[in-house]
């Protein structure tokens, strides 16, 4: 500039502006182009084997992807739901996703830390990680989603304490956190005016008062914890306790420990007594199960009748038949099926999992060849004796509803529990009771009424 040259103060004003767009990178603008370039970055992390074709726009078919409307538009949801997707999730994918409103990537088993840079997503009002194995704090980002409604991080290995933070989600109406490894006390003074549903059960390290900012809300929203006042037990009173301790005498003390050692003693006695009769019974039901076996007998099946218990029908395979685990064979309920399978046969299945809850796994499997199609249930911490579990399917068997899928088959033994049903492609009971913003099928409780033997129940 020559000396003495002077300008105006806009036209330094705009001459400023003008550099700082010269020297600023592209993508800081946020477009539908920066969103392909963070969705291909999550795929390559996360989800290689998803089928997004990189020809067209990610809004023109791409698995899962929804957009807004022309002529601006920005991927505004991504669902990928049980699709096996696996690895962590690096900075710099879903946090540059600055359009988002719903990301639902459940039932996967995506592990690492939730994306610290989860705060981009600024139009974010719902949320779904439930079922992976994401673990550490939850990101001091994520308390910058103002507009978030429902969030669900159950069933995760999420660590750290509730915290007060939470007070920042001002329109948060649903916060589930159940199934973590959380801990501590929840903050007394956590106030979430638009709050409907909280669940912080099976945290077994979160403890103290539930607060009284926290109303209304039912028992089952703390099972599994060591939580107490509220819905729950009355908090004990630790200074009457301690005092109530203190005049404890020598001899009463010596008289509850002579006292607890005779009870010990008993319970002992007793457990020896129940086992050997156990062990005794359960030598003459093998003894009973090994007469029965012949030579050239039929796979085992079972049949429901009409009549209940009395018409289950047994028969058991030829020695030398190939087995698995500690001799056991898939049980069918009802006749064989047309196709008929075995429990290798099954095992060696290809299979993705559903969902997992809190009695187990659920899997899809495809047998060779394509069909059938099944849904095997893999059950968890079931201690049942092999005749009461046998029963319990039977009857479960027994019910018939339209919305209700075939029990087919199931397996038995002390470290393996098997339920094979009749696969049904119409997503979880979950989606159809309850359904989303995003969802039109819906399941109406009026309708859902079992049927056993053709009555309705």
């Amino acid at each position: 500039m020559a000396p003495g040259l002077r300008f105006p103060p806009a036209f330094a004003l705009l001459h400023l502006a003008v550099t700082l767009l010269a020297v600023l990178p592209r993508h800081v603008v946020p477009d539908l182009a920066g969103d392909r370039d963070a969705l291909l970055a999550l795929r390559a992390a996360v989800g290689n084997h998803l089928k997004w074709d990189q020809s067209v726009s990610p809004c023109q078919g791409w698995q899962g992807v929804s957009c807004s409307p022309s002529p601006n538009q920005r991927v505004v949801e991504l669902r990928l739901v049980a699709k096996s997707l696996s690895g962590q999730i690096p900075v710099g994918t879903v946090g540059n996703l600055t359009a988002l409103q719903t990301l639902s990537l459940r039932f996967n088993a995506i592990s690492g830390p939730i994306p610290a840079d989860i705060g981009g997503c600024t139009q974010l009002r719902w949320l779904y990680l439930k079922g992976n194995r994401f673990e550490g704090d939850i990101p001091e980002s994520f308390f910058s989603l103002a507009l978030l409604k429902k969030t669900d991080l159950s069933e995760n290995r999420l660590t750290g304490g509730v915290s007060s933070e939470f007070n920042k989600l001002r329109n948060l109406a649903t916060l589930n956190l159940e199934g973590n490894n959380l801990n501590g006390a929840l903050p007394s003074g956590l106030d979430l005016p638009k709050l409907t549903q909280f669940n912080v059960s099976y945290n077994g390290q979160i403890d103290g008062p539930v607060p009284a900012s926290l109303p209304g809300l039912p028992a089952s929203a703390f099972l599994g914890t060591a939580l107490c006042g509220g819905p729950l037990a009355a908090c004990p009173n630790s200074d009457s306790e301690a005092h109530k301790s203190r005049k404890l005498t020598l001899g009463v003390i010596v008289g509850i420990i002579i006292a607890a050692l005779v009870v010990l003693i008993i319970i002992l006695s007793i457990c020896v007594l129940i086992f050997s009769r156990r062990r005794r019974a359960a030598a003459g039901r093998s003894t009973e199960a090994a007469a029965d076996v012949h030579e050239g007998t039929e796979p085992i099946t079972v049949t429901v009748a009409m009549t209940g218990r009395d018409a289950v029908k047994r028969s058991h395979s030829p020695p030398g038949s190939p087995l698995i685990g500690d001799g056991k064979k898939l049980v069918f309920l009802g006749s064989a099926p047309e196709r008929p399978y075995d429990l290798e046969t099954m095992l060696r299945a290809s299979a993705e999992v559903l969902g997992k809850g809190v009695h187990g796994t659920t899997y899809r499997a495809t047998l060779d060849g394509g069909e059938p199609v099944l849904a095997i249930k893999r059950l968890r911490d079931v201690h049942l004796p092999e005749r009461e579990f046998r029963d319990r399917v039977v009857a479960l068997g027994a019910l018939r509803h339209d919305n209700l899928p075939g029990l087919r088959a199931y397996f038995y033994s002390k470290e393996e529990k098997l339920l094979v049903f009749d696969f049904v492609g119409a997503g979880s009971l979950s989606s159809l009771l309850h359904g989303s913003s995003f969802d039109h099928t819906h399941l109406s409780f009026a309708f859902f009424r079992p049927r056993v033997h053709g009555r309705h129940v």
